[in-house]
C-alpha cells in the first residue's frame, strides 16, 4: 500500500551558539562600526516546536477502488544543531534536526468489497538541509531545502461487511525532501529567536 503525505508545518525556534559581535578596541569610528555588525558564523543548537498540517494519500493498485484523501494535524517539539558562514551579507549553512510529532488524522473507503476506516499518524520527523540567508546584522532571513525522514503509522479497520476481520496495522519510514523559509533575530551574542514555515513531502510503502 502506497502512502504520500505533503506537511506543511510553522516552527518557533530558540537557540544558542559560538556566534557573535566583533570584541575590538579601536580608535577609528568606521572601524568600530564595522565591527560592531553581527557576525552569524559558528556552530549552533537549540530547541523548537509548532503546529502542521498534512495532507495524506492513500492507493494501492490491488485493493482499494478509489484513492483515499484525508487531512491530518498536530504538534511537533524538537531539537536542531547547524553550523554557519558568513561571507559578507549573505550567511551559508547546513542544519540538521529531528523532532517528536503529534500529527494525525482518520478517514474512510472501500476496496470494492469492504467499507474501511483508515488511520494515519507522523510519529517523528527528521531533516538535514542546507540554508542561505542574508544578513542585516543581527536579522537573518534564509531559504533550506534538503531531504526528510518521518516515521509513518496506519491502521486500517473493515466495518462492513460482518463479521469485519481484525484491524491492520503498518509502520514505515517514509522518506522524501522539504524546502522552508524563516527568519532569525539574534538577542545577544549567544541567543537567537525565529520562526520558520516548512515543507515536507514525504512517501512510503506500507506493508498491510
Amino acid at each position: 500500500m502506497r502512502m504520500s503525505a505533503l506537511v506543511l508545518l510553522v516552527v518557533f525556534g530558540i537557540g544558542g551558539g559560538t556566534a557573535a559581535a566583533a570584541d575590538l578596541i579601536v580608535d577609528d569610528p568606521e572601524a568600530i562600526a564595522a565591527a560592531a555588525d553581527y557576525d552569524w558564523s559558528g556552530a549552533y543548537a537549540g530547541l523548537f516546536g509548532g503546529g502542521g498540517n498534512s495532507e495524506v494519500t492513500l492507493s494501492e493498485p490491488s485493493g482499494l477502488a478509489d484513492p483515499l484523501d484525508l487531512a491530518a494535524g498536530g504538534w511537533l517539539a524538537g531539537a536542531r544543531a547547524g553550523f554557519n558562514a558568513q561571507a559578507g551579507v549573505l550567511v551559508f549553512g547546513a542544519e540538521a534536526d529531528l523532532a517528536k510529532t503529534w500529527i494525525g488524522g482518520n478517514g474512510s473507503t472501500t476496496d470494492g468489497l469492504n467499507s474501511l476506516d483508515y488511520s494515519y499518524d507522523l510519529d517523528w520527523l527528521s531533516t538535514v538541509t542546507g540554508r542561505v540567508g542574508y544578513a542585516a546584522d543581527t536579522l537573518l532571513l534564509y531559504a533550506k531545502g534538503g531531504l526528510a525522514a518521518g516515521g509513518v503509522r496506519s491502521t486500517l479497520t473493515a466495518t462492513a461487511p460482518l463479521p469485519a476481520p481484525p484491524p491492520s496495522s503498518a509502520e514505515a519510514v517514509a522518506t522524501g525532501w522539504t524546502v522552508g523559509l524563516g527568519t532569525e533575530f539574534a538577542f545577544s551574542e549567544n541567543v537567537t529567536a525565529g520562526i520558520e514555515y516548512d515543507f515536507v513531502a514525504l512517501d512510503a510503502e506500507l506493508d498491510h
